[in-house]
């Protein structure tokens, strides 16, 4: 492996308003993953942003988990949307709600190794090491867009507060189970 073959960018971070909103609760920002030679996703238009938030904690899922057609870590690793947080009272996972438009990728354990396939077939194998490292990368810009950002304001709602908490919850336990 190269040290290129793989790459997961945040390029910019936005809240779906452009400003900084405390009632909006999902970080969005165009980003760029590669896998190999193939460009999965790239700035590409002006309108192509992505919910970074929900794109996070599925990454960190993958660090323990396979993420492929059988066993999904959400519906897809780069998701458009995040519309809602759905959450199950003796679960630690939230489900991230979000459209039918995204991109996925699989993710697939080997040892000590991660094999990543796209779509369109192109397949690498790179070790955890160097996998865990780009995806901490990512999430880590996404955390920081966080904290420099107004507090954010929970929702009255007791199921959306619970949802948020959770996934902020899981995200750090996450973080804290590969540093």
């Amino acid at each position: 492996m190269t040290k290129n073959d793989l790459e997961i960018e945040l390029l910019s971070s936005n809240w779906i308003k452009f400003e900084d909103d405390e009632d909006d609760l999902c970080a969005h920002g165009q980003v760029r993953v590669r896998i190999g030679t193939e460009i999965i996703v790239d700035e590409g238009k002006k309108e192509d942003f992505w919910t970074t938030s929900a794109m996070s904690v599925h990454l960190l899922r993958t660090l323990d988990k396979n993420h492929n057609s059988d066993n999904l870590v959400g519906e897809h690793i780069i998701p458009c949307c995040g519309h809602h947080i759905d959450h199950l009272d003796n679960e630690e996972s939230v489900h991230i709600q979000g459209c039918m438009t995204g991109y996925n990728f699989w993710v697939e354990h080997d040892n000590n190794q991660v094999i990543l396939t796209t779509e369109k077939e192109t397949k690498i194998k790179i070790s955890f090491k160097e996998y865990k490292t780009e995806v901490f990368r990512f999430v880590d810009k996404v955390e920081d867009f966080y904290k420099t950002s107004k507090p954010k304001k929970l929702p009255e709602d007791e199921y959306d507060r619970k949802g948020y908490e959770m996934m902020w919850k899981e995200w750090r336990k996450l973080k804290q189970k590969w540093k």
